[in-house]
């Protein structure tokens, strides 16, 4: 039976049953004729007034049971959602460490950058951990151009200068190589934060920034002690590089940081302080400054000039070789290790980098080159009915766009190293920019000061200087690329 919502008539049995019932009276007959009892019929008040107390309750119960489990799987939906873990918070100093070690440590070829990693993780000296977290947020800073990460980056700066005092009381303290580490990462964060070259006196020999002494009494107090190890080696790498570099930028005082550095070392350092060919490069610039003052006997100073001339042509040549011998190759047990032990030549990179190293060297060799043989000229000029010098012929023979040839040169591997191209622009790939601005601004700045080079070079090696510091974070670069204009307006 099909309840239709009105209380049924049939007899008991019958709606028990849920059969059809005749409704006969007083007994149905359904049920008689089928040998049952039939209990009768329900009172017409039941029929009209039925109770439905356990049918409304049901009913309530059903609705209950429904929004309940509404609920129940609306819960359970939002406890799925909130098991996902948010994104988690990351410290600047954590952040800016990762960010940093891409920039700079990653494939990078320097001696001295290689080092950082190891001592990040493993050393536990305050003045070491502070001085890593003041270069790494800076760095961060100047590229991302947030001044709270700067602020952030001098606080670290403040202790580490604190715990680096504290250290260099303490005679055991002073031997741990951390505390090395500490000068070096700090010398580093002079480089990308500037400000001393502008804001404190420099050292009166060094012409530096204030950590560049301190380091090499150091160097020198632990030479003394025999406690030098491979770490000093690399060490003494970086601050010799920015020396012997330095000599080669024309708006530099002459060789005053490479003489300051000679003096400061003779007496405890016996090794070579360069390479054979820079070391000659390094005398040929100081002979021909002497000889290009006009100093000396006119006969003798023909003959010195000539010399000269043939020496720089030779040294120059020895540069291309060096240039073209620092070749990366993965069959090598260890990497070569290029331009006074600076650079591991690991990578195509750093590769170009030490290439182009050689060339910058070269190319100033060849600008005093053409300074001595104009000088010959003139000279010759002056005193040819007196003097006959018949190896003047000789050199009259040299090619004159040497230079600009080296220039281009260097100018191709600026391009390569940093991602340059006059067609597309910048490369997408930015990883490692730090470090290969760091490795090719001393080619850029030294060509930028060069008195070879043309109007329009100069302008375009000043604007990839401006570039690769705002770009790479260091600001070494953008105070070059200021000095630079100061110096055209005059």
């Amino acid at each position: 039976m099909v309840n239709a919502g009105r209380r049924s008539k049939c007899c008991f049995t019958c709606r028990q049953r849920r059969v059809k019932c005749d409704l006969q009276r007083p007994h149905c007959r359904r049920c008689t004729d089928g040998g049952r009892t039939c209990p009768g019929y329900p009172e017409p008040w039941d029929v009209l007034l039925r109770m439905q107390n356990a049918f409304a309750k049901r009913k309530v119960q059903t609705r209950v049971e429904k929004v309940m489990s509404a609920r129940r799987s609306e819960q359970q939906e939002r406890r799925v959602v909130s098991s996902i873990p948010c994104g988690v918070h990351l410290p600047a100093e954590l952040y800016s460490w990762s960010h940093f070690y891409r920039d700079y440590a990653i494939d990078s070829g320097f001696t001295f950058l290689n080092m950082l990693p190891g001592f990040y993780n493993n050393s536990s000296s305050p003045c070491c951990q502070e001085a890593l977290h003041a270069v790494t947020l800076a760095s961060l800073a100047r590229q991302r151009q947030q001044s709270e990460l700067m602020v952030r980056a001098r606080w670290h700066y403040g202790k580490a200068i604190t715990a680096l005092n504290l250290a260099l009381n303490d005679p055991v303290m002073t031997a741990d190589d951390s505390v090395l580490i500490t000068l070096l990462t700090l010398s580093l964060f002079e480089t990308i934060v500037p400000d001393s070259l502008e804001t404190t006196m420099p050292d009166v020999d060094f012409h530096c920034h204030i950590h560049f002494r301190g380091t090499l009494l150091l160097l020198r107090w632990r030479a003394q002690r025999c406690q030098n190890s491979d770490l000093d080696k690399r060490v003494f790498a970086f601050f010799s590089y920015i020396c012997f570099m330095s000599m080669f930028v024309n708006h530099e005082s002459g060789d005053s940081k490479w003489s300051a550095l000679e003096e400061f070392t003779t007496p405890w350092i016996d090794a070579p302080l360069l390479e054979p060919v820079l070391s000659q490069a390094v005398q040929f610039r100081r002979r021909a400054r002497v000889q290009l003052t006009g100093m000396g006997h006119r006969a003798s100073r023909l003959q010195n000039l000539s010399k000269l001339i043939r020496d720089g042509i030779h040294i120059s040549d020895e540069l291309e070789t060096a240039a073209t011998s620092a070749q990366f190759s993965l069959h090598r047990d260890q990497h070569y290790t290029a331009f006074n032990y600076l650079l591991e030549v690991s990578t195509i990179t750093t590769e170009a980098i030490a290439r182009s190293l050689y060339r910058t060297i070269r190319y100033h060799i060849m600008e005093l080159v053409m300074g001595l043989i104009i000088a010959l000229g003139d000279e010759w000029e002056e005193h040819e009915r007196v003097i006959t010098h018949p190896a003047l012929a000789d050199l009259q023979l040299f090619p004159h766009e040497e230079p600009v040839v080296i220039l281009e040169q260097i100018c191709e591997e600026i391009c390569a190293v940093l991602g340059f191209s006059s067609a597309s622009g910048m490369e997408e790939n930015k990883t490692g920019m730090a470090y290969r601005s760091f490795g090719m601004f001393f080619p850029i700045v030294v060509l930028l000061f060069s008195s070879s080079a043309g109007k329009g070079k100069k302008v375009w090696l000043q604007e990839k200087l401006q570039f690769i510091g705002a770009t790479s974070g260091l600001g070494l670069a953008t105070y070059a690329a200021g000095r630079a204009t100061l110096m055209s307006r005059i």
